[in-house]
C-alpha cells in the first residue's frame, strides 16, 4: 500500500475519532447520560473504527520510514501514549459532565500534540 494511500486511512481515523468524541461530549455537556444516549452504540463503532485506522496506517507508515517495531523512537512511543488516551477517553466523557466541558478543549491539544510528534519527529 502506498505511503498516500496510508495518510488517507490515517487522517479518516483522526476524523472519525474527533467526530465520536465531539459528538459524546457535546451530548453529555448537554445534560444526556449514557442510558439515555440512544445513537450511544453507532459513536462506540465510530470511535474504535477510527482508532483501528488510526494505528493499523501508523505502523504501516512507520514501515516506509524504515522504523521497526523493535526500536520504536520516543516521538513513536508518546503517540501510543496518546492514541491509548483517546481511546480511554470515550467512556470518561460519556459519563461526566463537568469532565466533558474540559475534555472539549483537551482533545484538540491532545491531537496538536500528536500531529506534533508525526511532523517534526522531535525525539
Amino acid at each position: 500500500m502506498s505511503y498516500q494511500l496510508l495518510k488517507l486511512i490515517h487522517v479518516t481515523g483522526i476524523f472519525l475519532l474527533f467526530l465520536s468524541l465531539g459528538g459524546i461530549a457535546l451530548f453529555t455537556m448537554n445534560g444526556g447520560t449514557k442510558s439515555s444516549n440512544k445513537y450511544r452504540l453507532l459513536a462506540a463503532i465510530t470511535h474504535g473504527l477510527g482508532l483501528i485506522l488510526l494505528i493499523l496506517a501508523g505502523f504501516s507508515m512507520l514501515k516506509h520510514i524504515d522504523i521497526s517495531h523493535s526500536s520504536l523512537p520516543g516521538w513513536v512511543i508518546l503517540k501510543i501514549i496518546i492514541w491509548l488516551a483517546f481511546g480511554g477517553l470515550l467512556a470518561v466523557v460519556s459519563k461526566k459532565q463537568n469532565l466533558a466541558k474540559i475534555l472539549w478543549f483537551g482533545f484538540p491539544v491532545l491531537g496538536i500534540i500528536a500531529g506534533y510528534l508525526a511532523i517534526f519527529k522531535p525525539f
